[in-house]
């Protein structure tokens, strides 16, 4: 690749990309799967067909909107232009072709925004009718500026695919011959990006005329720059849409007026540079904002306000070293500089206190004083993401996490901290229960991010060791899943026991396990270690319902009825479904049964004693306690005699009738045996009226 188009060449200095490594999204934007490239041509060969017809035609307000785009292009006034072409865009929603997109990333190209250029170029190439050699080169040719060669390299090979990269690699090598010719005359001035024709947007590009020629010849031939009014118009023009909030638009036109002058005029330059360094902070463009500063430094190497504006990007990285390297060399002991000295002292006091709160257990606190530490300086600091992540994971905000951990993976899909905490939200935040056979997705799916972190770094202990434990979880898992199967739940508890061993540090994992054994505990009626391994599972997840339940089938088991009947009427106080109202009231039921009188017992009868048993051993109960014969105790012992005959004549009134024997047999009281007769003769009555005559 290099051979062919003279990439290293590129890369070495004949164009000079921006001293960074690709700008970091902001906060809040889309982001790509971990690890893959933003906007690489391999999604782009999934999602475009070059020969697909468009699904429908922009309607004609985009079209006109696109026309007044091409006429500002052609008078060199980029940002006009931009405006019309994203009007265009606007207005044709999903229908705006290809075109508009890449029209817009010529203009972007023109004033030196290489990523926006590339984001336009990319949106192009996913357009219906958007694989085109412009797109194509626009693209590769801001990936090269920005130092991104595996990702130019990929838009080659794409492409390559659709037999576009000739084309390509032509507009690239005259973009590479453009560059050194205008190295090699310093006096003759340039916009920022301009190559040519290979830059006009499409539906522009016209035959220049003999008048244009010879106004172009005369003017190269004179070697003079553009008139300077230009450049303080648009500077002046800036700096009001700066003050007036429109950052975007104040740096393209403090861009455009910097493309006005020449390179040696370093006087004019360096504010203006400051101004767009100014501007791309103001937009959180970091990066931008440190190569801004560096060259304007290349100027004057002692400017105390550059310096200061360079210190102050660099905070914003959570780069404090090198903050406080940017700010030597400067003379005088400015405002500007002192500012800068006091946020680095500052956020690092902050990040210190952030980090003693997080490690004492204190995550809400910490994640406070990270999240004002971002407002206020950090805005692109890959390492605050990452922290505020791990207080979202103490605290059980999962999405929140996996919001932290993208926002590090848009500017850096190498990093290896964000993938291995990435798999922690995943492992922690598991929503199915352990017997079901999804149990398993989130924890491969954490592999599959491990596997990726160790392809960037094999020996890489943390992500080594997670990675073994996930894999052996879903082992165990399987093994569980079969002994349970198969009906051997102690050994199925086996697996278990095992299993928590390999999450003590997920609390949510430990309380379904937990919840699992004290079911196998149920089938095998060890109820005691049933109630232990449910108190268990509640302490690390009070939110689960299945636990408590089966803790009150246990306590019924071991007749402590009135004790599940508590147990269920708090899990209903909170979670009020009919399941759990069925097992209360049957509770209930079990108690009333558990405490009402044992009528067989006191007659001294079997259950399954005839009526001729039954009275026979009422007679002589009844003549056992009748008061008549218990005239000689006293008053207490008679009293006592007394509610014993009494209770006798219940039971033979009970056992004797037959409905009533019936109901008493199910497990009924006296109370309830009255109200379940009560309850027949009621609907007895019903349907009789309802079958009645006129």
């Amino acid at each position: 690749l290099a051979q062919a188009i003279g990439l290293k060449a590129i890369l070495a200095g004949a164009i000079k990309p921006p001293a960074m490594a690709g700008q970091a999204a902001e906060p809040g934007e889309p982001s790509p799967i971990a690890g893959q490239a933003t906007s690489s041509p391999t999604v782009c060969a999934k999602e475009c067909d070059p020969l697909a017809t468009p699904p429908g035609e922009p309607p004609a307000s985009a079209e006109e909107s696109k026309a007044l785009g091409n006429t500002a292009f052609q008078a060199k006034q980029y940002v006009e232009a931009i405006k019309h072409y994203s009007e265009a865009i606007d207005k044709a929603g999903d229908l705006a072709p290809g075109v508009y997109f890449s029209n817009r990333a010529v203009c972007r190209a023109a004033l030196g925004e290489w990523t926006a250029t590339r984001e336009d170029a990319s949106e192009s190439l996913r357009r219906p009718g958007g694989v085109t050699k412009k797109a194509l080169f626009q693209k590769a040719r801001a990936e090269i500026r920005l130092g991104l060669t595996d990702e130019a390299d990929l838009t080659l090979s794409f492409a390559e695919e659709n037999g576009l990269r000739a084309d390509v690699e032509r507009l690239l090598k005259s973009e590479h011959a453009a560059e050194t010719k205008r190295a090699a005359a310093p006096h003759r001035t340039a916009e920022p990006g301009v190559a040519a024709t290979s830059d006009v947007p499409e539906d522009t590009a016209r035959a220049p005329s003999k008048e244009s020629s010879a106004s172009a010849g005369a003017t190269a031939g004179s070697g003079t720059a553009e008139p300077p009014d230009r450049a303080g118009k648009a500077k002046e023009a800036g700096t009001a849409r700066y003050k007036a909030g429109a950052y975007a638009e104040a740096l393209a036109l403090y861009r455009e007026a910097l493309g006005c002058l020449p390179a040696g005029d370093a006087e004019r330059r360096l504010p203006l540079l400051g101004n767009v360094a100014a501007a791309c902070l103001m937009l959180r463009r970091v990066d931008e904002c440190i190569s801004a500063c560096e060259e304007a430094l290349e100027l004057d190497p002692s400017s105390a306000k550059i310096r200061g504006r360079l210190a102050t990007a660099h905070v914003a990285k959570g780069d404090f070293a090198v903050a406080r390297a940017a700010l030597g060399g400067a003379e005088g002991a400015g405002e500007g500089l002192a500012s800068a000295q006091n946020l680095i002292v500052e956020c690092e006091q902050q990040m210190a206190a952030a980090d003693a709160a997080l490690s004492s257990g204190a995550p809400a606190k910490a994640l406070g004083v990270l999240a004002e530490l971002e407002k206020k300086a950090l805005f692109s600091c890959p390492s605050l993401w990452l922290k505020m992540g791990r207080c979202y994971l103490e605290l059980k905000n999962y999405p929140r996490v996996l919001n932290s951990t993208q926002q590090v993976l848009r500017g850096n899909p190498r990093n290896i901290d964000a993938l291995i905490l990435r798999t922690e939200a995943l492992y922690r935040n598991n929503p199915a229960n352990v017997d079901a056979p999804q149990w398993t997705e989130p924890l491969e799916q954490g592999q599959r991010l491990l596997k990726e972190a160790l392809s960037f770094d094999p020996d890489h202990a943390p992500a080594q060791a997670l990675r073994k434990r996930l894999r052996l979880l879903c082992t165990r898992h399987a093994e569980m899943r079969a002994a349970r199967d198969n009906r051997e739940f102690a050994k199925a508890q086996e697996i278990i026991d095992l299993m928590l061993e390999q999450g003590q540090d997920n609390p949510g994992m430990l309380a379904s396990l937990y919840g699992e054994r004290a079911r196998c505990g149920v089938r095998l009626k060890d109820w005691p270690q049933v109630i232990k391994d449910v108190g268990q599972a509640v302490y690390r997840n009070h939110g689960l319902v299945q636990p408590y339940l089966l803790r009150a089938q246990a306590l019924q088991a071991l007749d402590r009825h009135e004790d599940a009947v508590k147990e269920l009427e708090s899990l209903f106080s909170w979670h009020r479904v009919q399941e759990v109202y069925d097992k209360l009231e049957e509770a209930k039921f079990l108690l009333k049964k558990k405490n009402r009188a044992n009528y067989y017992e006191m007659l001294g009868v079997p259950s399954v004693a005839s009526q001729l048993e039954i009275k026979k051993a009422y007679r002589e109960k009844a003549a056992e306690w009748h008061p008549d014969k218990k005239g000689h105790l006293d008053e207490v012992a008679r009293k006592n005699a007394e509610e014993m005959f009494k209770r006798i004549g219940e039971a033979y009134d009970v056992l004797t009738d037959a409905q009533k024997k019936e109901f008493y047999d199910k497990g009924y009281d006296l109370e309830g045996i009255q109200e379940q007769i009560e309850l027949k003769k009621r609907r007895a009555q019903g349907h009789g009226r309802g079958h009645g005559h006129c």
